[in-house]
């Protein structure tokens, strides 16, 4: 118990809390075999082991207190080990007295509670009818009080924001945050917008919980399917956990559970690193870093415009979602673009959304960035490759601070922060006639530029320190460091890739080799073109000028040069087409 209290606290000041909600005992034994911190026991297990969804649990199918208890005995405990447990509990049980039902599981070692199945799923003529059977959130508030006095770990599982203050004023040690049932899509846009809401979600309901911040908020369900969607909602919100059920039962089970559960674990264990030398993700200790650091401390709470500035790769996205948990804004949306991959006819709709009909594929109704990022920051990632009519259609936004859907006339105002992320400056392409000169005002109060990997060589050992501590957990095996002789190779490489390339030379090498210090046989430097002295009094190089570059380095084969600069094809061409005059259908 006082271990798993120690943990919670652990999860607030650094390695977020990974729950696994079990609905077999095979699962059970995947997550203690992959270091979960703890498994939830609900009776929604047992139907989704059978092939039914998590809501059959509200079924009169029997009663839930029983079933929870039998999952326990027969497949969870003689399989959970040390693994500490909180089990689900109703919180009107017409057979037995709660405070019975509690000592039963406390005999049988479960160290926690959550009130499950939860009333809040249920709303309408029914909700109001079981509250006046006397089954509502004030009963649950009751049980986890009783709970909370025998001794027990208290969760409330939450989905408003009036059930999150009512077991904040409880005393729970923690909520469990829904945020829908767990889903996934084959549309890329659709996916990204579930995840964008729900993380507006989680922040809503974290909001509510602030009275209590000792209180560990955990997020539940939803659109979070793969590691990615995970990183970026510890990323983009202020939660300190993840509990998943159907997400981490999918077949084959043992091999792909195992997998996963390892792969979210690594996300949970690098998402908030501590450290004097850590920043939002970012790291380093150099002085150019510290100056960074400093910036990002006094603009983060202005309510100004951001652009920032540095090469490919340096981390301008981690700059982003700093300057966006630092605001007032944080709990509302951080929502993301990429200029550069997003064709020209296309723009209007990403950035302002469209009506159902506007143009052929548009088959239903969708908000735009704008909408989606009200209230909250809008990040324009490559914004230097944003085309001429794209720079009018941002303008006209900024100026009047309203949209109107593609195809629609319906005025929507909108109350957005812009950050915006460039790899050329764009004070240099204003001069050249390339980017507009009032956008640029607009866009750039705070310049923030990030150094080169090459001028801050002496950060190397921390990134690579960080770095490891990922893979030992992607990859299961314990990597202890890397050699004198490899970390001397590293400080003599020019990184053109900076950040990001490191970070794919450390995979390769901890894929390629199998000793606990990594050599770095398979790598060898390509000398700086110039010293880290002159390196920031020179301009960035052009788009083009890295496209035939890369394009060289890979003796003329497009793939690999547009894999090097971790760009599509279809950019990487145009990139290289930068020096000829475009057509202007292609503006």
């Amino acid at each position: 118990m006082a271990s798993f209290r120690n943990r919670l606290e652990e999860s607030r000041t650094g390695t977020p809390l990974l729950m696994v909600v079990p609905g077999s005992g095979l699962i059970a034994k995947c997550a203690v075999e992959s270091e979960a911190d703890a498994l939830m026991v609900l009776n929604a297990g047992i139907y989704r082991s059978m092939g039914s969804g998590t809501l059959a649990a509200f079924m009169p199918y029997g009663n839930a207190n029983d079933q929870t208890l039998d999952l326990l005995k027969e497949q969870m405990l003689p399989r959970s080990g040390d693994l500490p447990i909180i089990a689900g509990v109703f919180g009107v049980d017409p057979t037995r007295p709660i405070r019975d039902r509690l000592r039963e599981l406390q005999d049988l070692g479960v160290i926690g509670v959550v009130n499950w199945p939860a009333i809040g799923f249920i709303d309408g003529k029914f909700r109001k009818h079981l509250e006046k059977e006397g089954l509502g959130t004030e009963v649950e508030a009751e049980m986890l009080a009783v709970a909370r006095e025998l001794g027990f770990v208290t969760f409330g599982f939450s989905l408003s924001v009036e059930e999150v203050q009512r077991f904040v004023a409880t005393g729970v040690d923690g909520l469990i945050l829904d945020v829908g049932l767990t889903r996934s899509s084959d549309d890329f846009r659709a996916k990204r917008d579930d995840v964008h809401r729900a993380i507006s979600e989680l922040n809503k309901l974290s909001a509510a919980a602030d009275t209590r911040p000792e209180c560990v908020r955990v997020a539940f369900g939803g659109p979070i399917t793969a590691p990615t969607e995970l990183s970026e909602v510890f990323r983009h919100s202020s939660i300190h956990g993840f509990a998943g059920g159907s997400v981490f039962e999918r077949l084959p089970v043992q091999d792909i559970v195992n997998t996963t559960l390892r792969r979210f674990k690594g996300v949970a264990s690098s998402a908030r690193a501590g450290g004097a030398k850590t920043f939002g993700g970012m790291v380093g200790h150099s002085p150019a870093m510290r100056q960074v650091f400093d910036i990002i401390n006094r603009v983060g709470h202005q309510d100004v415009t951001v652009c920032v500035e540095g090469e490919t790769g340096t981390g301008k996205e981690l700059v982003a979602a700093m300057l966006h948990r630092l605001s007032s804004r944080a709990n509302h949306p951080l929502v993301t673009l990429n200029c550069g991959a997003i064709p020209s006819s296309l723009l209007e709709s990403e950035l302002f959304g469209h009506e159902r009909g506007a143009f052929t594929g548009a088959e239903r109704q969708r908000p735009g960035k704008f909408e989606l990022a009200h209230g909250g920051v809008l990040f324009l990632d490559e914004i230097a490759d944003l085309s001429p009519h794209g720079q009018v259609a941002l303008l006209r936004v900024l100026q009047q601070n309203e949209v109107v859907r593609v195809g629609g006339d319906t005025t929507i105002p909108v109350d957005v922060r812009i950050v915006t992320a460039s790899n050329r400056p764009l004070s240099a392409m204003v001069d050249a006639g390339d980017f507009r000169a009032d956008l640029y005002y607009r866009l750039s109060t705070i310049t923030i530029r990030l150094p080169a990997l090459r001028e801050r060589l002496e950060d190397i050992p921390l990134l690579v320190e960080a770095f490891l501590a990922n893979l030992r957990m992607q990859l299961n095996r314990p990597i202890a460091g890397i050699s004198s002789r490899f970390e001397k190779k590293l400080r003599q490489h020019a990184w053109p890739g900076n950040v990001r390339e490191l970070e794919h030379v450390l995979n390769r090498c901890a894929i390629l080799e199998d000793g606990t210090h990594l050599e770095g046989w398979s790598f060898e430097p390509q000398p700086h073109l110039r010293s880290s002295a002159d390196a920031s009094d020179l301009p960035l190089p052009s788009k083009q000028e890295q496209a035939e570059r890369a394009l060289q380095d890979a003796d003329g084969n497009v793939t690999r040069a547009a894999a090097a600069l971790n760009v599509t094809r279809k950019t990487f061409y145009r990139w290289l087409d930068r020096g000829k005059a475009e057509p202007p259908s292609s503006s």
